[in-house]
């Protein structure tokens, strides 16, 4: 499996792992469809920029885009959600090896880190009358570069 779904699972199991106490919380890789049930916590990655590293060689950052959209039945729960996320992401998201296998049944290895930047936390307002599912909504925006481990 390549680094980039490494980072993607890392990720999505980052989440499990800070909502592991609210079990009614569903975590979903891309964007929800209509069957989503409220809360819902979605992650998305966006564009991906390769940023010159060093002077005479071709090997760049990859910088990429995430966006993390919680749909909750109600403000405060859409600020627990959007605190909890924040609180969490100043640790920095670990990167761990899943050609070893995934959690529960298996601890991965820590290949790497993704560094975070850019944080923005943002509610998006939708009117009830036309979709209520999305109406109590938050958006985490962030980028990040991978750092592996040297070995």
């Amino acid at each position: 499996m390549n680094i980039l779904r490494k980072q993607d699972l890392s990720i999505t199991y980052w989440l499990k792992d800070i909502f592991s106490t609210m079990p009614t919380i569903q975590i979903v890789d891309g964007f929800p469809d209509a069957t989503m049930t409220l809360p819902t916590i979605s992650i998305e990655a966006q564009p991906i920029v390769g940023l010159p590293f060093e002077l005479g060689n071709r090997i760049s950052l990859k910088q990429r885009f995430w966006i993390i959209d919680a749909f909750a039945q109600n403000k405060a729960q859409r600020d627990e959600i959007a605190g909890l996320i924040i609180d969490a992401i100043e640790y920095g998201i670990s990167v761990y090896n899943y050609d070893q296998g995934f959690p529960p049944g298996v601890s991965p290895s820590k290949i790497g880190a993704l560094e975070v930047s850019d944080l923005r936390v943002t509610p998006v307002r939708v009117f009830p009358e036309l979709q209520e599912k999305m109406y109590w909504r938050t958006s985490v925006s962030f980028t990040t570069i991978y750092h592996p481990i040297s070995s």
